[in-house]
């Protein structure tokens, strides 16, 4: 807020109308450099599963530029300047929770900022600086890890929490098992009844096999039923392969940590102290840090995929499954359509001995 806008500020708080003042206000937080910076950051902050990553984007959604005075106007801007300052990845990433597998905006731990007796430097610089204290240092640099494992025990905890939940729904005879009973059934009576069609000794539905008529239901079903089966069964295999690799993942965290959590959790703490004495070796020798950023990174490793338990859910939205299991919909519709069409025919059929 500008010198022009303190004097305003100071008319209202005297009573003075400025209302005309705060409708320009208004569109200047709009349109300024701060709110843009923070359109420009929060998509890149969504991707990370940091404490401080998820703040910044939930402080962006809960944000309203709309004050009712200039007080609240001057609020509204000292929270966008620090909201913006801090949607910058050097300051909300976590070595520890860092996806290995997507591209970082950081290419090395050095770029990350830390606290040191209220000023605030990048790793690099701590390591470099030559008038900071080296057990000054190393103190800030461990109150800094200390927060990121807390922060990397969250995630862990939160994964809990969603397997517990999912384990918690899938217990009973809710909706989602009646539904995977009822495909199963589903599936098994479509193939039964295909057995019966070309086992049972019915001498007219095997004559319109041999000799179609299309004037005949008969013909339809000895050829479409197979047919549409086939379809079928190929949507079924194609859907539910591609539904147990891209939950194999959290399948396998879940069994993992209902038996393991614990060790889990020392094992993070033992991966805090590695880095530590990396940091602290670094200081010793001032080496600058370069291209290691991934090297800590606990979010998917050998023992848990973190990402693909906290997003167990998300691969429903994307637009191979949404695909796949339309195309198992349609077909299974058209299957169960064309079933009940086809065992009207073979009954009629068989129980009056004609070709229908």
């Amino acid at each position: 807020m500008d010198a022009r806008m303190k004097f305003f500020l100071l008319a209202e708080m005297v009573g003075w109308n400025v209302t005309p003042e705060l409708k320009k206000e208004k569109e200047r937080l709009r349109n300024g450099t701060a709110y843009r910076i923070l359109q420009e950051n929060v998509p890149e902050a969504r991707k990370h599963f940091s404490g401080k990553a998820r703040e910044v984007c939930r402080s962006f959604e809960m944000l309203r530029i709309d004050p009712k005075s200039l007080y609240q106007d001057f609020i509204t801007e000292t929270s966008l300047d620090y909201l913006a300052l801090h949607s910058f990845p050097e300051y909300y990433l976590n070595p520890f929770a860092i996806d290995p597998d997507d591209d970082c905006p950081l290419d090395t731990i050095g770029e990350l900022i830390v606290d040191v007796e209220g000023k605030e430097f990048t790793i690099n610089e701590i390591i470099l600086n030559q008038t900071i204290p080296s057990q000054v240092k190393k103190d800030a640099i461990d109150r800094k890890l200390e927060e990121d494992l807390a922060d990397m025990n969250r995630i862990v905890g939160d994964s809990l929490k969603v397997i517990t939940r999912n384990q918690r729904l899938g217990k009973g005879f809710g909706l989602r098992t009646l539904l995977q009973v009822a495909e199963i059934l589903l599936f098994l009576t479509l193939h039964v009844f295909l057995l019966v069609l070309f086992t049972q000794r019915f001498e007219i539905f095997f004559s319109l096999i041999a000799s179609p008529s299309p004037l005949r239901a008969m013909s339809y079903v000895g050829y479409g039923y197979p047919l549409l089966l086939l379809l079928y069964d190929l949507s079924f295999v194609l859907f539910h392969s591609y539904h147990a690799r891209v939950r194999e993942p959290y399948d396998y965290a879940k069994r993992f940590l209902s038996r393991s959590s614990e060790s889990l959790f020392e094992s993070i703490r033992e991966t805090k102290e590695g880095l530590y004495d990396y940091l602290c070796g670094a200081i010793n020798n001032r080496i600058e840090l370069k291209g290691d950023i991934k090297d800590f990174s606990r979010l998917k490793d050998s023992y848990v995929d973190f990402r693909s338990v906290l997003l167990s859910e998300e691969f429903k939205k994307k637009r191979s499954y949404r695909l796949l299991r339309s195309l198992l919909l349609t077909l299974s519709t058209l299957m169960v359509l064309f079933f009940v069409f086809s065992v009207v025919v073979y009954v009629l059929g068989i129980s009056l001995q004609v070709a229908i």
